[in-house]
């Protein structure tokens, strides 16, 4: 039942976001977790202005893949939102928080599969360089408290 209840918020979030805000920005990036070794992924980012105008809020859609060691498949699902600090054009730090669902599958020798799926909090904290063309390079640090238990350092380019 928690389940249900963590991935329909996150599913009416997500349709939230995107209704508020037409125009998304889309990023690739790289990820090392602490528990979950290298991993890839992707994020939207949608800005929350329309809610709330004087605030400079984005949320953030990412979907990492992991390549944890052993037979294990692992990938999370995070929904956040952060608030930019206003410091200057070219350089965007932010904070945030949100929710996070990790989803861990294991083979077993014998044959047969063992998965878990639980959800957790983030607490983020990440900057953004501002670039001429089109992608601009960022860095996050994320906290996962519950879910993925882990801390994950993450690096891409968001257009």
């Amino acid at each position: 039942m928690r389940r249900k209840i963590v991935f329909g918020t996150l599913a009416a979030a997500l349709v939230l976001a995107a209704n508020l805000q037409a125009q998304a920005r889309f990023g690739v990036q790289a990820n090392f977790g602490t528990d979950t070794d290298f991993g890839i992924g992707g994020r939207a980012i949608f800005g929350l202005q329309s809610l709330f105008p004087a605030t400079p809020l984005d949320g953030h859609v990412t979907f990492d893949w992991f390549f944890p060691e052993g037979d294990a498949t692992y990938w999370e699902l995070n929904g956040n939102v952060a608030y930019r600090f206003p410091v200057q054009r070219n350089l965007g730090p932010y904070v945030g928080g949100g929710l996070n669902i990790a989803h861990i599958s294991v083979d077993l020798p014998l044959g047969g599969t063992v998965s878990d799926t639980d959800a957790g909090l983030n607490v983020l904290g990440g900057i953004s360089f501002g670039a001429r063309g089109r992608a601009a390079p960022f860095v996050e640090l994320r906290g996962e408290l519950g879910g993925g238990e882990q801390l994950v350092i993450t690096g891409g380019l968001r257009f």
